[in-house]
């Protein structure tokens, strides 16, 4: 796992972890853009690295130790913003899990509600990750033109950004990792009241109207947190396309305007 900084002159610490099937490329003009205020900490998932192709993805709880174990390093226990989009909100809630950083601010972008099943037997697992892996490795890790076109109609996103987001050289095996560690993972949404949590949505293309449908059961729960439905983004659009006002969103949050 490697990592990206950028603007280390500013005060605040924001962490920002990146998409399953795409790479820290995907985020890397934000990051740079971002850096104009914060201090940016951009991980590169292994396994999904075009600089270290030959490293393979183990596990959220995998990439979420290393992460912790290098700003604890290098920066002690104190992230003032961690920021997750899509599968990334799935190492994000590693992180709230294992409680070894302190962090302010937290925000879910295009997190899904859903848990994976549980399944005990092996073989069954590896017949649900060849269906349900292999059909987001058919269209998102060996997208051609096509398949691109249809994730940006999806998604709500530019042909040209999904042509820029995915990384279709990590290995199958890669792949199913992403999926296999997380069968039969229970969701702690108890660790949203270790942070000040924020969800959002980008409802624009069909995917995120879909990761989003169970918002008001889980708000029902008495969970601490709230959510925005951004109606005019797609599926990560707000960092991705959409940089300065994602910059601005942040500072609502984070530096909300009391009294």
């Amino acid at each position: 796992m490697k990592y990206f900084e950028f603007g280390k002159e500013n005060n605040e610490l924001m962490v920002l972890l990146h998409g399953g099937g795409t790479s820290y490329l995907g985020v890397l003009p934000a990051a740079k853009k971002i850096a104009e205020r914060y201090h940016v900490i951009l991980p590169a998932y292994d396994g999904f690295n075009p600089s270290e192709p030959k490293t393979e993805f183990k596990s959220t709880a995998y990439e979420a130790d290393k992460l912790e174990d290098y700003i604890i390093a290098n920066y002690g226990r104190k992230v003032d913003i961690l920021y997750g989009l899509s599968y990334g909100c799935r190492t994000l809630m590693q992180v709230l899990e294992d409680n070894r950083l302190e962090i302010t601010t937290t925000i879910a972008d295009g997190m899904s509600l859903r848990d994976y099943p549980d399944i005990n037997n092996d073989i069954l697992k590896e017949i649900y990750l060849f269906f349900f892996t292999g059909i987001f490795f058919i269209i998102m890790g060996r997208a051609g033109k096509l398949r691109k076109r249809f994730l940006a109609k999806i998604t709500g996103r530019s042909p040209e950004e999904a042509d820029r987001i995915l990384y279709t050289k990590a290995s199958w095996k890669s792949w199913k990792n992403q999926d296999r560690c997380l069968i039969g993972k229970k969701t702690d949404y108890s660790v949203f009241r270790n942070t000040d949590m924020h969800i959002w949505y980008g409802i624009k293309g069909t995917v995120d109207r879909k990761l989003s449908a169970d918002l008001d059961g889980l708000k029902a729960k008495g969970y601490p947190f709230t959510y925005r439905i951004f109606e005019d983004m797609g599926h990560g659009g707000l960092i991705g396309e959409n940089t300065e006002q994602f910059i601005r969103e942040v500072e609502k949050v984070h530096h909300p305007v009391t009294g």
